[in-house]
């Protein structure tokens, strides 16, 4: 089971994130700021982490820039979800190393946990794929049945 540290200053998106991941029989570790981030990474050595950036205490940015300069977590797998859309942020966290860099106002539930799967290695989720029903057979030719002689009038 893989385990994904959850990192979310907005109890409400933690909570629903949180519960939407254990869904998927994902290991849900949760964070509410940088610094509270960077211990539990560390310590619990996630193989993916999901990272706010405008939180309390330490941005997202600078937790991704110490995650990558941090031996235990240099190689650990970072999806950046965020409010900043400007191609300025987005640039910013790639040049950092974010596997990945989401903006909430343009995905759904399923499009961050269908991230999560795709960083993870794993495919996404797609609606199973429904072979077609075998036609009928064919039943085997019959041999015409030849035409009834007409009938004859009565003879007076």
């Amino acid at each position: 089971m893989a385990k994904i540290l959850l990192v979310e200053d907005d109890v409400n998106l933690r909570e629903i994130y949180s519960a939407r991941f254990a869904a998927e029989a994902y290991q849900v570790i949760t964070a509410s700021d940088g610094e509270e981030a960077l211990a539990t990474a560390v310590r619990e050595r996630p193989d993916l982490i999901v990272l706010d950036v405008m939180m309390p205490k330490i941005s997202g940015f600078d937790v991704l820039d110490i995650l990558r300069s941090t031996p235990e977590t240099k190689d650990t797998k970072v999806i950046m979800m965020t409010a900043l859309s400007q191609d300025t942020d987005r640039q910013r966290g790639e040049s950092l190393g974010a596997n990945k860099y989401l903006i909430k106002s343009q995905v759904t539930l399923e499009d961050v946990v269908n991230s999560v799967k795709e960083s993870l290695g794993a495919a996404p989720a797609t609606p199973p794929t429904v072979a077609p029903a075998p036609a009928a057979p064919t039943p085997p030719p019959t041999t015409p049945t030849p035409p009834s002689p007409p009938a004859t009038p009565p003879t007076a």
